[in-house]
């Protein structure tokens, strides 16, 4: 049985471009993604904030990988209230929470760019962030520029595919889902993407 009694935490905060949003601890902290649609179909506020606060960071991270930052966040914004306003949708979806968030962010981000058709490359904290001396971040960086460029250079699907499945760390369903192909569809992405990666790379260094 899931304990509804608020543990005195403080709230968690949350940066947002230039503003810092306040997400406050909610009795449903324990609650799976599952037990919590039923309450957000119902109009539950609490519920709802705390979907919001699991899966923001990921939402925003998604989405600065196609727009820029400041575009991302209202990307976000505007898939947190979709799933607010059309929550009761998501079972005819047959998608996981997870991925039902992923799948909007992903639609609108394709929107947008449909709209202005320029990649907006973001470079990944997680690569970046090495800890090593300036020699060592100066490889890496020339590293994780080739990278972004090969990426790039990608077809958007098998790009996604990889974004999905390594930056977002998704399963191949979850991934599937999103992208509205088949498992197997989404492997045969997988695989021609990486092959593609190594080409591009092979490509920028000048070798055979």
């Amino acid at each position: 049985m899931v304990n509804r009694t608020v543990a005195n935490k403080r709230p968690m905060t949350m940066p947002v471009g230039h503003k810092t949003v306040v997400i406050q601890h909610s009795p449903w902290s324990e609650e799976t993604d599952l037990g919590l649609m039923p309450r957000i179909v119902a109009g539950n506020k609490s519920a709802f904030t705390e979907l919001a606060r699991r899966h923001m960071p990921g939402m925003l991270s998604f989405a600065r990988r196609y727009v820029q930052p400041g575009e991302a966040e209202d990307i976000v914004q505007e898939a947190l209230t979709r799933v607010w306003l059309k929550a009761g949708q998501w079972q005819d979806r047959g998608a996981s929470p997870r991925s039902w968030l992923m799948r909007i962010v992903y639609n609108l981000s394709m929107d947008s760019l449909r709209r202005q058709p320029k990649l907006a490359e973001q470079p990944s904290d997680e690569l970046i962030a090495t800890g090593n001396g300036p020699e060592q971040n100066y490889e890496q960086d020339i590293k994780q520029q080739q990278l972004a460029q090969a990426m790039k250079a990608l077809p958007e699907r098998q790009r996604s595919a990889i974004m999905l499945t390594v930056y977002q760390a998704m399963t191949n369903r979850e991934a599937a889902e999103i992208l509205e192909v088949s498992v197997d569809a989404l492997e045969s992405l997988l695989s021609r993407g990486r092959r593609g990666l190594k080409q591009n790379i092979s490509q920028q260094r000048g070798e055979s």
